[in-house]
């Protein structure tokens, strides 16, 4: 198994994959909230996944934010989307969202990826 490398998430925290593979992974680790915390997830120059691995929680649309089906109206859902074991979230380009962790905490898996620079013209990658 020369080149390979096992990592315990649980007892290491946040990996840097960069060091490793030469892909768009820039990050990779175990999350946690403490119940009722919150947590902003902006894809700014980045893309996020994210996978609920234990407890519970919402996800949000931050203050003031656009929902983008609805662009004229600013979306303010009462109850957000339900988080909960093996709920996986991705984030592209330019979104956000607001974590809040449920009364037993929230748990998740976390990978960063780059986002290459696009050659056309007024595209946002």
């Amino acid at each position: 198994m020369s080149g390979t490398v096992i990592t315990d998430l649980r007892r290491r925290g946040a990996v840097d994959p960069g060091r490793l593979l030469a892909g768009p992974l820039r990050g990779v680790g175990l999350q946690r909230l403490d119940p009722g915390r919150r947590t902003e997830v902006a894809a700014d120059g980045v893309e996020h996944a994210l996978y609920v691995t234990a407890g519970s929680g919402l996800a949000e649309l931050p203050e003031g934010a656009v929902h983008p089906n609805q662009p004229d109206q600013p979306e303010r859902a009462e109850a957000g989307l339900p988080l909960v074991e093996g709920t996986a979230i991705v984030l592209p380009l330019g979104s956000r969202t607001v974590l809040t962790a449920g009364t037993a905490g929230l748990e998740y898996f976390h990978a960063v990826l780059a986002v290459p620079p696009s050659s056309e013209e007024g595209d946002p990658r």
